[in-house]
């Protein structure tokens, strides 16, 4: 039976759908209709920072989505079709993605547990390390030891760290020269390793050219 991933704070997936939502936002607009997987953040962002959305059947919901963002992100969803939105929104809770609920006599969207799932598979999918110009100098290891019983965690856990372009120093231990520590604190959540996995930056390797070649650094 597959392990039971656990879901992280509402803190945290507010966190990951804000950085879910810039990268959205780069994405072309077509036909003013909303992408599922960015109204789905939206709610995920306003649950934690305990704004109040309507429910689909209420006229003002394209207001109130908008009012869960910034300023500067308004602009871009007065752009979206307000009915495709009460529509979207009701496919999330057709899903059960989203649950409908009565707060002071109206009726408000928030996740669901099998919401705040496929928010982390989003973030899971659009994982990625920015690359600066310039190397600071210090080296990024990623040390595990996660038992035998958890084996397909750990195996895919190992395997994200390949997509991301991790190097392998050693069985359990990888190596990245640039920023990644909040990228290895969602994927500890996602897979559930939190406490068999060490984040270290040092500035010293020995001898370190062969990794300076492999990730193209001077």
């Amino acid at each position: 039976m597959p392990e039971e991933k656990i879901i992280p704070s509402d803190e945290r997936i507010a966190n990951l759908s804000v950085l879910l939502s810039k990268q959205f936002k780069n994405e072309e607009i077509r036909n003013r209709y909303a992408p599922i997987k960015k109204v789905l953040t939206i709610i995920g962002i306003a649950g934690a920072l305990g704004l109040t959305l309507l429910a689909p059947g209420i006229a003002p919901v394209t207001k109130l989505i908008i009012d869960s963002q910034t300023q500067k992100d308004k602009d871009e969803w007065k752009r979206y079709n307000p009915s495709f939105l009460k529509r979207t929104i009701k496919r999330l809770h057709a899903q059960k993605l989203v649950q409908l609920s009565k707060k002071h006599n109206k009726e408000v969207i928030t996740l669901t547990t099998n919401g705040k799932r496929k928010i982390l598979k989003y973030a899971l999918t659009e994982l990625t390390i920015d690359k600066p110009k310039h190397w600071d100098g210090h080296w990024r290891l990623i040390i595990y030891d996660v038992e035998n019983k958890r084996k397909q965690m750990r195996d895919q856990f190992r395997g994200q760290l390949k997509l991301l372009g991790f190097f392998q120093l050693q069985k359990s231990v990888w190596i990245y020269p640039y920023p990644c520590e909040e990228q290895i604190t969602f994927l500890r959540e996602y897979y559930g390793v939190g406490n068999e996995v060490l984040y270290i930056v040092t500035k010293i390797l020995e001898d370190d050219t062969p990794y300076r070649t492999y990730f193209g650094i001077g």
